[in-house]
Formats: structure tokens, C-alpha cells, sequence
């Protein structure tokens, strides 16, 4: 071959390559269009203008500016798509491992007040004496009384090693306390509440798909299996999701190899099957899975899976609906992008992104009714029901899901 072919070869070939792979990349290709570079020159004329020209100087800084204009843009696609600074980034991580900083509670709003809804042994207000009860009613000596649920949240969270004052109105002896905590990093099992409910009717709750939830429950199938279950009640009510690949693992322990336990679509049309490998440690007995409007996102592959292959009976109230996939993209800076990437579909080809999984018994419930099963998980514990009653102004109420779940499980296993 001709020397002066051969010096040109080379060269040609590495650029093919390089613009090959360029081209496999939809965030490098943006860089060929020409809608990105006017909007990235208009995007610029406005700040620079902004910053020279806004009348309060002190409130128009670039990097501020930026961070505004990319979270707005980007929540604008849809509920579940979020821009996030690194403070905030550093924050949906831990959350996404249940780990939080904070004092230790979970607050909800009932009857127009907000109270302590439950309290967690890992974190500092248990220790110092706050009570699942309690009603919040000022924070750092501000007046809560009106404030929304949300506005509380704010003002008790902060940075690790801080202190924030709650003072609360205990309905138990009518007093009003005030209590100083640290605020801290805690981590949250996310399998709680193990219980044999009946002789054969085993019990746990998920609170969120983490890294570790399919071996944390690997374990409490073990522990309720030694205490003689043979049937398993799963509670997923205000689950709100979390990890998509542990919601597959979880479900491989129940269903055989081989079964679809759901279908990702992106949106180049490539689909991702996710099919069980089967478990080493299977459990194979009945089960029934408890969900309500507040189950999202992994709960809903999980509960649907096992309902779409007749492993589950579905309890409660109709799903959230989530049914799309984001990415998350850590930037070097700290901050961090959720897109919507992909949507899944159910083993049935069910599509449920608004729609939500639908039970194959209905239980209503309200938000309200919720709280105070969790008030009675702590004070009946403790306290007759007449004092129960007493205290909190209402007589205990039952948890009809729970009920007709394991009347469900018992009526099956008198038929094995």
C-alpha cells in the first residue's frame, strides 16, 4: 500500500471511532444542534442583564441564578424530575438509604393539628422523652399552632451536630414540655414490626426499598418461619418506593425462575426485562400484601409482580401510580440530576404510571384513620383501652386491611 495512504489511514480511522462514539452519546450530540447554542446564548444575555441591571444587587449572583433556573426548568418535565444542589443531593441520598438527619420523629397532621405520629430508639427524642402522642406547638420558641405540616418539617430539620427546641402538649397529663435535641445522622432499619398475628400468620412491615431491604427481609422471613408461620402478611401502606433492582430481588424470593417480574421502556424504545433467577432462600408459602394510596414506585413492582403471577392477594386501597424510572447523575460539583428515564409495565403488560395497582380486596381508609393506628401500635402497648380513650379523646379503632388479611391468610391454610 502507498505510504502516503497509510499516513492518512490511521488518522481517519481514529477520528471514525471517535465521532462513533460521539454520536452514542444524546448528551454529546446536543453539541451539534443548533437550537442548544441559542438557547444557551439567549439563557446568558438575560442573566448577564439580570445581574447588571436587577435594582437589588445583593440578590443576583450567577451561580445562584443558575441553580434556580435548572430546578425549575427541570421539575417542569414532570412530578418526579428534579434538579438538586448539593446540599439538597447530599440530603435524596441519604433518604434514599433511610438515613436522615434529625431527631428522631415522624409527624403527621390529624384533626388540623401536627403530631408526633411515631418515634424512633435511634434517635434523640426518644431518649429525652417525646412520646408518640405528642403535639407539636412551637419550634425555637415560634408558635407552630398555625404552620402546615410542612412548614413544622422545615423548621425542625438542620445540619447534624445542631440543636433545635420542640415544645409539645402532652394529651396524656395535659402539660405543656419543651424538650432540646441534637439533630443527627440516623439509619433506619427498613424491615420493622415482626409478629406472629395468629398461631400460623406471620407479620412485618417495608418502609422503603433500600440496598439492604431484600436481605432484611430475607431475615424476618427466616425469624418468623422458626416462630411457625406458614403464612406471611407483608405491609407496604406508605411505602413510598425506593430502589427499583431490590424491589426484583425481593420478588425472585417468591416467585420461580424464570417468571417476568416487570419490563423497563426507555426512550429510545430499548425495553429492559427483568426475569426471577429464583432464591436461594425461597419462601413458597401464601401471602397477602397490604397497600394503599401511599404505596409507590417499588412497592407497586413488588405488589404487582406477586399479584400478576398468583403468588399475593392484594389488600387495601388502590396504589399511588408511579409507574416511570429516574436516573440519578451525581455532577463533580456536588449537585446531582433525577430524570425520568424510563416507565416500567407489570408482568401483565399493565402500564400504572396514574392509575396505581388495584387490590383484590378493597378496605377504606383514611389518612386520619392511619394515625391512629400508629398512636394505638405504641399506647395500647401500655395504657387499657379505656385510658387510651380517655387521653386522646377517641376509642381505639381496628385496622380492618390487617383484619381481612389475616382472615384471608387463615381461611387458605385451613384449606392446605
Amino acid at each position: 500500500m502507498d505510504k502516503r495512504y497509510v499516513k492518512w489511514l490511521i488518522p481517519v480511522a481514529l477520528l471514525s471511532i471517535l465521532a462513533a462514539q460521539f454520536w452514542a452519546r444524546p448528551e454529546l450530540r446536543a453539541l451539534l444542534s443548533a437550537d442548544y447554542w441559542q438557547s444557551l446564548f439567549r439563557y446568558g444575555k438575560v442573566m448577564r442583564l439580570v445581574e447588571s441591571e436587577y435594582v437589588h444587587a445583593d440578590e443576583v449572583e450567577f451561580e445562584h441564578l443558575t441553580d434556580i433556573a435548572l430546578r425549575e426548568a427541570v421539575r417542569s418535565l414532570d412530578d418526579y424530575s428534579d434538579y438538586m444542589i448539593a446540599e439538597d443531593y447530599e440530603a435524596f441520598n441519604m433518604a434514599a438509604n433511610q438515613e436522615y438527619v434529625g431527631v428522631g420523629i415522624e409527624i403527621s397532621e390529624f384533626s388540623g393539628r401536627v403530631i408526633i405520629a411515631n418515634v424512633f430508639e435511634q434517635g434523640s427524642a426518644g431518649g429525652a422523652g417525646i412520646i408518640a402522642g405528642d403535639i407539636i406547638v412551637g419550634i425555637d420558641e415560634v408558635d407552630t399552632h398555625e404552620e402546615s405540616l410542612a412548614e413544622v418539617v422545615t423548621r425542625i430539620r438542620g445540619e447534624p451536630g445542631t440543636m433545635v427546641n420542640i415544645q409539645v402538649e402532652r394529651p396524656i397529663t395535659h402539660e405543656q414540655l419543651s424538650f432540646e435535641l441534637e439533630r443527627k445522622a440516623i439509619a433506619l432499619d427498613s424491615v420493622v414490626e415482626l409478629e406472629m398475628k395468629t398461631e400460623d400468620v406471620g407479620y412485618f412491615q417495608i418502609r422503603q426499598f433500600i440496598d439492604a431491604t431484600d436481605v432484611e427481609m430475607i431475615a424476618a422471613i427466616k425469624a418468623l418461619s422458626a416462630q411457625g408461620m406458614r403464612g406471611l402478611i407483608i405491609d407496604l401502606r406508605g411505602n413510598p418506593g425506593g430502589r427499583l433492582d431490590t424491589a426484583a430481588r425481593m420478588a425472585e424470593v417468591f416467585l420461580e425462575k424464570g417468571q417476568t417480574i416487570l419490563t423497563v421502556q426507555s426512550r429510545r424504545g430499548v425495553e429492559e426485562v427483568f426475569q426471577s433467577r429464583g432464591a436461594k432462600q425461597a419462601y413458597r408459602g401464601p401471602v397477602v400484601i397490604l397497600i394503599d394510596g401511599n404505596s409507590a414506585s417499588a412497592s407497586e413492582i413488588l405488589a404487582g409482580a406477586m399479584r400478576d403471577h398468583g403468588r399475593a392477594l392484594l389488600v387495601g386501597q388502590k396504589s399511588y401510580g408511579k409507574g416511570s424510572v429516574q436516573s440519578v447523575i451525581g455532577f463533580p460539583g456536588g449537585d446531582g440530576l433525577k430524570l425520568t428515564s424510563a416507565r416500567y409495565l407489570l408482568p401483565n403488560g399493565e402500564a400504572i404510571n396514574g392509575t396505581g395497582v388495584y387490590p383484590d380486596i378493597t378496605v377504606e381508609s383514611t389518612p386520619e384513620h392511619q394515625v391512629v393506628l400508629m398512636l394505638q401500635k405504641h399506647h395500647l402497648r401500655s395504657h387499657t383501652s379505656e385510658d387510651f380513650t380517655r387521653i386522646f379523646g377517641f376509642a381505639p379503632v381496628q385496622d380492618e386491611a390487617l383484619q381481612v388479611a389475616t382472615d384471608t391468610l387463615e381461611t387458605v391454610l385451613l384449606k392446605l
